[in-house]
């Protein structure tokens, strides 16, 4: 296209008046105004003042007006003719806009599906839900100026990084692998899914020496409530034991007493009392006090134990 400049020719308007003479008069007024004093007897000539000046200002403003709207005429008559030039040159300016536009876009189309091949290609099935492209999308992958293999190894630097994160998470061993690698699924985060497994296994631990002490404690329970039941045991085995003593100290002192009523009566009177002496003395001594008691008249039985 031809070089054609837009020349402009523009005269400077001038426009005079008495300025100086009117501001002159009334500044003079306006002093008037200031000293004069106003009160219930003159406010009549207060408001007739008052009416010529608003007069007189409406006077200036409309010529104001009248002046403004003839200076501006010619420049007017000029706007007019340029926003018809400018609308003639916005024919060809949209015609083109809408080309480069359309040859923009085309391109654009072009290279996201490029850009969707080489994801294919790179990003295996199983990682795609990991990385999906919509999320890892470069805002500058479809400006002219970027280049397919940078994106391409954009691509591979992300399955490489994605794959290490995945193995780290599963080499932790957790139970919870399922859920962190889902948590790292929605937002890529290997730092917040480590996190989890983290503070996942901390609870765990405080959860497993918790039930731990409970079970000792339990156990504990159990032995004492064991020793508790031997110690009654042992005393019930002990007041029995006593039991069978006495009984059979009983019955022991009961035989003892046992005598020959028979016999004895020969020998026994009202006064006569049945006690029982333990003896530890030798054969030869036994017969001397069997014989003393016989020399008394006491009748007695032998009981050797």
């Amino acid at each position: 296209m031809n070089e054609l400049k837009f020349n402009v020719v523009q005269s400077i308007g001038e426009i005079t008046a008495n300025f100086d003479e009117f501001k002159n008069q009334v500044s003079r007024e306006l002093e008037k105004y200031k000293s004069k004093e106003f009160t219930e007897d003159t406010k009549k000539d207060a408001k007739k003042d008052l009416a010529e000046l608003r007069k007189k200002k409406a006077a200036v403003n409309e010529r104001r007006i009248e002046v403004k709207k003839e200076y501006m005429k010619p420049y007017d008559e000029f706007e007019a003719k340029v926003k018809e030039l400018i609308t003639l040159i916005d024919e060809p300016i949209t015609l083109i806009d809408y080309k480069v536009k359309e040859f923009e876009e085309k391109r654009i189309n072009e290279r996201k599906e490029e850009i969707l091949l080489a994801y294919e290609e790179i990003v295996p099935g199983e990682l795609q839900d990991y990385i999906p492209l919509e999320r890892i999308y470069g805002k500058k992958w479809t400006n002219a100026g970027t280049k397919m293999k940078d994106i391409r190894e954009e691509l591979t630097s992300r399955v490489a990084t994605t794959n290490a994160d995945i193995n780290a998470i599963k080499a932790m061993r957790s139970e919870k692998e399922e859920t962190a690698l889902n948590f790292y699924m929605e937002n890529n985060n290997l730092a917040s899914a480590i996190k989890y497994l983290s503070d996942y296994e901390i609870q765990k631990a405080e959860i497993l020496k918790r039930k731990e002490a409970e079970e000792a404690a339990r156990r504990e329970r159990e032995l004492e409530a064991e020793r508790e039941r031997i110690r009654l045991e042992e005393r019930r085995r002990i007041l029995e034991e006593e039991e069978i003593k006495r009984k059979a100290e009983k019955e022991t002192v009961e035989k003892l007493k046992e005598v020959d009523e028979e016999q004895a009566r020969f020998l026994s009177s009202e006064e006569s009392k049945k006690v029982i002496y333990t003896v530890v003395a030798t054969e030869e001594e036994l017969k001397d006090i069997e014989q003393a008691m016989t020399s008394f008249g006491v009748y007695f039985e032998r009981k050797d134990v």
